[in-house]
């Protein structure tokens, strides 16, 4: 039984739903004002009074901590104009210049993330601020060694809970998942009492690693302790519904996906309720529920957010316009050379056709040896396709070791896949 939250099914639940989705503006619960609304509140005052560059750029954090609350792009927008304000006032303003990376980091802007880090650090070399958007833009760019020195860097100047993430996220990332949970439940034990929001995302990630690693009881009750210690968190809700389908509680996985779809809508999380909607017979709400999905990337585009390889993936997973899913994947990872971008390349030139290129792709995406399940299973259907039958069926049982959970339609075709080797996996002298 799910203690932490109850969903009582409303006549206007689906209504509310649609109109959420329809503005792509995340549904927040009525009740006492979060840490980071008191923020808010309390520098606007500030601005009223004394709109000093300074009080410009506690405004951008308090709207930067609301982001990450609510999973809601538009505060990252308006970080920003708070920024410019700043810098307006006074173009040298090192906080405002200092901020400035942190809030192209949330808005996907990774490269002049990058160029914006390294000019702050260029300014303040003992800031140990900029060594974590620094290494924050290289593991996003797939700048890997340069976002290892800069870890290493912020561990000299400020050990404590913005280097252990960092430190979990590298490990994790290298193939070392029980190290990366080593990091972050010393994290976890740095977080300030009075942080709710911030215990909940280590929280989550704690339960993220767990589930990477098919242990859904530790990832269940990582997720749950997330979300009571901030409700309707929404990056927990989607692991917990994640965590519950795959123990077999439909019901409950499809009411918890409802709710993460109406707090944070995503097309990977409407993509996972479809396909529980299908799973338990209703081809109808998982038609509708896929729709959606479409209609984000669509309005997301029109808005001027990215969602990249996100999209992409959700495309090519369900087999919808993979013209579009591959245009934003190689789009994505024309810029952004990391493993997963790879990975959601690979896919992508997969599904449209494109085996030689996609074996390119997802061997990039497997070169730092990192225990994603999903890389291997794609990595082994691209094999099969290419003829490859022992690679193939070495991939896929090394996805199923990771985590035999790991998507429940790719977990069953996985094991399909394996079956339909077997024979030819047996014959002598056969090339893979």
């Amino acid at each position: 039984m799910i203690r932490t939250i109850a969903f009582v099914s409303k006549p206007g639940r689906a209504l509310a739903l649609s109109l959420a989705l329809a503005g792509l503006r995340p549904v927040h619960a009525a009740g006492a004002p979060s840490a980071a609304d008191r923020a808010i509140a309390g520098v606007e005052v500030r601005v009223e009074h004394a709109p000093a560059p300074d009080v410009f750029v506690d405004l951008a954090a308090a709207f930067m901590r609301k982001a990450r609350e609510t999973g809601d792009p538009d505060y990252y927008a308006r970080a920003g104009v708070a920024l410019d304000r700043a810098l307006a006032i006074d173009p040298t303003h090192y906080g405002a210049r200092r901020a400035r990376a942190w809030v192209l980091l949330g808005r996907h802007e990774f490269t002049a993330a990058l160029r914006a880090a390294r000019a702050a650090r260029a300014a303040e070399p003992r800031d140990w601020w900029n060594y974590g958007n620094l290494a924050d833009a290289c593991v996003e760019l797939g700048r890997y060694d340069d976002a290892a020195r800069a870890t290493a860097r912020l561990i000299e100047l400020r050990p404590g809970l913005a280097a252990y993430t960092r430190v979990a996220a590298l490990r994790a990332l290298t193939g070392d998942r029980v190290g990366a949970i080593e990091a972050l439940e010393l994290a976890l034990a740095a977080v300030d009492p009075a942080d709710p929001e911030e215990r909940a995302w280590i929280l989550t990630y704690l339960g993220h690693e767990h589930w990477a690693l098919g242990d859904l009881a530790r990832a269940r009750a990582r997720y749950e302790e997330a979300l009571r210690t901030f409700s309707d968190y929404h990056l927990a809700l989607p692991g917990l519904a994640r965590v519950l389908a795959a123990g077999g509680a439909t019901t409950a996985a499809i009411a918890v996906y409802e709710r993460a779809l109406a707090v944070a809508p995503t097309p990977g999380v409407a993509g996972a309720l479809g396909d529980l909607y299908a799973r338990a017979g209703d081809p109808d709400r998982a038609r509708a529920t896929y729709a959606f999905g479409v209609y984000m990337g669509r309005v997301a585009t029109a808005r001027g957010q990215t969602l990249g390889r996100e999209l992409a993936l959700f495309l090519a997973d369900h087999d919808r316009d993979l013209e579009t899913a591959l245009r934003l994947a190689a789009r994505d990872a024309a810029v952004r050379r990391d493993v997963y971008t790879d990975d959601a390349l690979a896919w992508s030139l997969y599904k449209s056709g494109h085996r030689a290129e996609a074996k390119r792709a997802i061997t990039r995406a497997l070169h730092l040896g990192t225990e994603e399940a999903s890389f291997r299973f794609h990595s082994g259907m691209i094999a099969a396709a290419l003829g490859r039958p022992r690679t193939a069926a070495r991939q896929l049982r090394a996805a199923l070791a990771l985590n035999p959970y790991f998507a429940a339609g790719d977990a069953t075709t996985a094991r399909a896949t394996l079956g339909a080797l077997a024979a030819p996996d047996r014959l002598a002298g056969r090339a893979s």
